[in-house]
């Protein structure tokens, strides 16, 4: 006869966590040595579909997702099966267009993932153009070292969608205000008196959407977007006019002081975290630094001296087009000025500044040293996803192929390609602290048959005087050879790193 009881039994062990069911069918990709999210869309392919071919986010898929970790992780996770989605959607701007998508998710419910605190809100960066598919993890070790506040954690994981292998993701917290992001008070709709309409906000520079209510600029036309609140009565529950004239007029009249005589601009500004945050962008020659929304600064309501709540910069965001994997800097480990927010520009020229900068370089300076030494962060966390790179190279080869774009070096020559930059960049900048306040250099075009000319150039790592050039002069006789340097050297192309004189050459 039927032993009826063991169905039961096996029931309550199930619900007890006694008996624990492998989450992903024995056909699909299983945890190797990262742990594995498994998103289990509704509606399926045809609904994931729609999701990715939504060129604004727009379209939302529901669904569960499940983790499951290797034998032997030691890291603060579990296996956890069902949490609930409240949606997911496409993220990103450029890598959206891209095979490999990057998401957003939105549980139903706060989780505590990877020890990283409760939240609803995650997001998992496909690093798609990033070929070390570590840059994002490098730069936030940076931040955290230097103690930036409230930097983004993260952690690698392998992506299964509907059954379908992904590749390798970076899942990391969403940059809001929250107890475990971003930890400053939160506004309400009755905050419209002093103290409380001091803080928080929560802000992005240059917005994708100038013309939405959220964004606004600066007499001197620097512009900046509210994120926390946004103002946007399609984003917020509601519009506070007060504390929108607030904090609008507050980062005005940090701006003027900045640009003002005296030190009134310290009343305004965290000079500490304006300056590593500049230090971090300016050395991995971030391209999107101050001019896309992946740059924030908050305002708290107060101090921790009980004194009103100055700007400070961060967190730290987005990092895939950095060191030494950018369009425009590439190879070039030279110059100041990769970066430019004018407030910053005119802060370096002050000697209060200089000498903060020149502090928290000798900071940063060693975090980039412990980065890259033997057995450092660089090496470990190549190490740790190394079996995953192959992986992901395998899946997404052909379609980078497909749109001109190629795996230059395997993870091995990324790791010896990143260290060797760092190490080169930090060289130069060591040697060339005494520039910090430099913003143009002058170059003087002169020689026989040619009008003197002296023009302004941006001292921008890379920046060659090119379209400054006068059209080629001409002498009887001769034929012109080209531009030369004080020493003889006929240029092509050239970097400025200082004042220079070009002097035309005839043979």
């Amino acid at each position: 006869m039927r032993n009826k009881r063991i169905p039961m039994l096996m029931f309550l062990a199930v619900m007890m966590g006694i008996i624990c069911f492998p989450m992903a069918n024995a056909d699909e990709f299983q945890p190797l040595d990262l742990p594995v999210i498994y998103l289990n869309i509704d509606g399926g392919a045809a609904e994931t579909e729609r999701m990715n071919n939504s060129p604004d986010h727009s379209y939302r898929c529901t669904g569960t997702m499940d983790i499951l970790v290797p034998d032997g992780y030691t890291g603060s996770q579990e296996n956890t099966r069902g949490i609930r989605l409240e949606y997911i959607r496409g993220r990103g701007n450029g890598t959206w267009n891209m095979s490999k998508k990057p998401y957003k998710v939105k549980l139903q419910d706060k989780v505590n993932l990877f020890g990283m605190g409760k939240s609803k809100t995650w997001v998992l960066l496909a690093n798609y153009y990033d070929d070390s598919l570590m840059r994002n993890r490098l730069v936030s070790w940076l931040g955290e070292m230097t103690g930036l506040e409230y930097t983004p954690e993260g952690v690698f994981t392998e992506v299964v969608m509907n059954g379908e292998y992904l590749g390798n993701y970076y899942l990391c917290e969403q940059v809001q205000l929250n107890k475990n992001r971003v930890d400053i008070d939160e506004l309400k709709e009755e905050d419209t008196d002093y103290p409380e309409i001091q803080g928080g906000y929560l802000l992005e520079f240059c917005p994708d959407e100038y013309e939405a209510p959220s964004s606004f600029e600066t007499s001197r036309g620097q512009l900046f977007g509210n994120m926390e609140p946004s103002f946007d009565p399609d984003k917020d529950d509601y519009v506070s006019e007060a504390q929108k004239q607030y904090i609008r007029e507050y980062i005005q009249k940090a701006e003027d002081a900045v640009f003002s005589e005296g030190e009134e601009y310290r009343d305004y500004l965290d000079l500490q975290s304006m300056a590593d945050y500049w230090w971090i962008m300016e050395f991995i020659e971030n391209e999107d630094a101050f001019r896309t929304d992946s740059a924030h600064l908050f305002k708290p309501r107060y101090e921790a001296d009980g004194s009103e709540g100055k700007l400070h910069f961060g967190p730290l965001w987005d990092f895939d087009a950095s060191l030494g994997n950018g369009q425009y800097v590439t190879g070039v480990v030279k110059g100041f000025n990769n970066t430019t927010m004018i407030w910053m520009d005119e802060l370096r020229k002050k000697p209060e500044m200089q000498s903060i900068l020149r502090e928290r370089w000798y900071n940063l300076d060693q975090q980039l040293e412990r980065m890259t030494e033997e057995g450092g962060v660089l090496d470990r966390t190549s190490a740790e996803i190394r079996n995953s790179w192959y992986r992901d190279e395998e899946k997404w080869r052909d379609s980078k192929e497909e749109c001109g774009m190629v795996f230059l070096r395997n993870i091995d020559e990324e790791t010896e390609h990143i260290r060797q930059w760092i190490n080169l960049r930090r060289e130069w900048i060591s040697r060339n602290l005494d520039k910090l306040d430099i913003l143009t250099y002058t170059v003087t075009f002169t020689g026989e048959n040619t009008e003197e000319r002296e023009y302004s150039v941006s001292a921008f790592s890379g920046m060659d005087p090119y379209d400054y050039y006068p059209d080629e002069p001409e002498a009887e006789g001769k034929e012109f050879a080209g531009w030369a340097l004080e020493d003889g050297t006929i240029v092509d192309y050239f970097i400025v790193e200082d004042d220079t004189v070009l002097t035309a050459v005839f043979r």
